[in-house]
């Protein structure tokens, strides 16, 4: 690319095709704030929506936003640092910093952590198997709790990626651990500090008040909104508050440093490499990837109702980031729209371009009540089936993500979608009655899944009744029971403070649970006497945790 390609103008007219982007976003809902950075300026900044609904207060570009795993970026940075100062090592072992860390199989060290590659099984899905709810006030102590009651990991180190929110938790240990510092404090002092962030600061006290900080909201069902606003008292993991206009100043750094060397700053913008040799695509706390045609780094993060999305093309001297207060805004598709606005004749066109062996059949016309049901996608390799759990609510399709129910409107084409357009569904065979006998799900530009229906109450097996009981899991200190549903097809999860969960069966000793965003499943174990003495529960982030049975 020549320098003349990399010149880009930001003018009245890209001006009003960017705000028209954001134009949904109005003085009675949530919103975004957004920034432009270019050379160590902000080309353009502007908010959109309400940042406090109560108060009728808008959004700008100094409205302060909790930005969730953007905060990674900045953990790791602080590791670096140290590195730097001579103070750590990233290669030693990680219980030279933690030692009440529980010492595995295999070695864990600080690099693991950096680049989520230490199979340590992650904070948010130990806390709420262990019973937490999503208000629950949760401290680091509380993480860490559960952390070093883990006595197993989810797979050798360095072996595969799984993002895992606990090895940045124990990143900011570390640094408190070696320099004598809170990460808030050290953070200040070496990055936010020199930098003039002013606005920015590591939130580890939730009661601490913070002028100028935007409410979070979450839809409400039948309409409207609700706060939604993370209790966290944990960092580094999460909980980096800062502003648009602020976060300038960190971009600026990538291109110019002031609070690294050089040599740290290509480090931190360079991928892991796992045992084998293949590399990765994070490095410490950046993800590194391409977007048409071009080199980027960048990070997202979603903490309740906050949403965040920040990337870098340094090639074109471009950056952006895209603050939202509202749990349906996906701000990486925005941030994306507005760069292809921005950029539009300096990059390249967007190529859709689905794996051949992946390319599925044209959707089918089928009414929302044809397609409802339980689905599974084969599995691949050593991975569990994905699940897929289609009900019907108020006419539309409804799916879980990941805890989340999500409604899918039908469009004039046959196909169920996302309504912020990041998602498809489709039918595209029928049984003999009319019902969806597969259907295809593709997220994004991701290659098309394909699942297949299911009738749980035809799998062979073990009547339910053997599995009804009391089961306890020594590494989260919790008890469960299942019992049955009340039309007898499916096991009912019962846990304290949690609503029930239903648990439909796919094999004979493997049930799961609806979610596609994390397919859950227990695979029971049988023991001697032909007695279901045990299961294993695997979810995203976290994998075969065990529960005994209980006399």
């Amino acid at each position: 690319m020549t320098n003349a390609d990399r010149t880009w103008i930001f003018g009245d007219k890209t001006r009003v095709a960017v705000d028209t982007i954001f134009s949904r976003f109005t003085n009675s809902t949530p919103g975004c704030a957004l920034a432009i950075y270019r050379g160590g300026e902000i080309v353009y900044a502007n908010g959109y929506g309400m940042s406090n609904l109560e108060h009728n207060v808008p959004i700008t570009p100094d409205s302060i936003f909790h930005i969730a795993s953007i905060s990674k970026q900045f953990t790791a940075m602080c590791i670096a640092l140290l590195q730097g100062d001579g103070l750590l090592d990233v290669d030693d072992p990680v219980q030279k910093y933690v030692p009440e860390l529980p010492t595995y199989d295999y070695p864990i060290t600080v690099r693991h952590l950096i680049h989520h590659v230490s199979g340590i099984r992650d904070q948010w899905v130990l806390l709420h198997l262990a019973g937490w709810r999503s208000d629950d006030l949760i401290t680091e102590a509380d993480c860490f709790d559960l952390i070093r009651r883990q006595q197993e990991l989810n797979f050798p180190p360095n072996q595969q990626y799984m993002y895992s929110n606990s090895g940045y938790t124990l990143l900011a240990m570390i640094v408190k651990a070696v320099s004598g510092l809170s990460l808030r404090e050290f953070a200040q002092q070496r990055i936010f500090g020199p930098l003039g962030m002013t606005r920015t600061h590591f939130h580890d006290d939730h009661t601490e008040i913070v002028p100028g900080r935007t409410q979070a909201y979450e839809p409400r069902s039948g309409g409207g909104y609700h706060i939604s606003i993370p209790p966290f008292d944990v960092v580094g993991t999460t909980s980096l508050q800062t502003t648009v206009a602020d976060f300038a100043k960190w971009n600026h750094n990538f291109d110019a440093p002031t609070i690294c060397s050089p040599e740290i700053l290509k480090m931190v913008q360079t991928p892991g490499v796992f045992s084998n040799g293949e590399p990765m695509d994070y490095a410490w706390g950046l993800t590194i990837d391409t977007w048409r045609g071009q080199n980027r780094v960048g990070h997202d993060g979603a903490d309740h109702g906050y949403r965040s999305s920040y990337f870098r093309l340094p090639d074109l001297d471009f950056g952006i980031t895209v603050f939202a207060n509202l749990s349906t805004i996906t701000p990486s598709q925005l941030a994306e729209r507005v760069a292809a606005v921005v950029l539009t004749d300096v990059i390249q066109e967007e190529a859709i371009s689905p794996n051949e062996s992946q390319t599925a059949a044209m959707p089918l016309h089928v009414e929302a009540s044809a397609i409802a049901g339980i689905y599974t996608a084969a599995s691949t390799g050593e991975e569990l089936p994905q699940l897929l759990d289609l009900r019907v609510r108020d006419g539309e399709i409804e799916m879980a993500i990941w805890d989340t129910a999500v409604a899918l409107p039908m469009r004039n084409d046959g196909t169920f979608d996302f309504r912020d357009g990041s998602g498809f569904l489709w039918a595209t065979e029928l049984e003999d009655d009319g019902n969806a006998a597969e259907v295809v799900f593709r997220f994004g530009q991701d290659d098309p899944i394909i699942f297949h229906r299911i009738e749980t109450d035809q799998v062979q097996g073990a009547p339910l009744q053997s599995f009804v009981g009391d089961y306890y899991s020594p590494e989260l200190g919790t008890k469960i029971s299942l019992d049955i549903s009340s039309d007898q097809t499916r096991l009912i999860w019962k846990q304290r403070k949690l609503e029930d969960r239903e648990i439909f069966r796919i094999s004979e000793t493997m049930f799961g649970t609806r979610s596609l965003g994390a397919a859950q499943h227990l695979e029971f174990e049988i023991d001697a006497d032909s007695r279901i003495s045990s299961f294993r529960f695997t979810t995203g982030r976290t994998s075969r945790l065990r529960y005994e049975r209980q006399a």
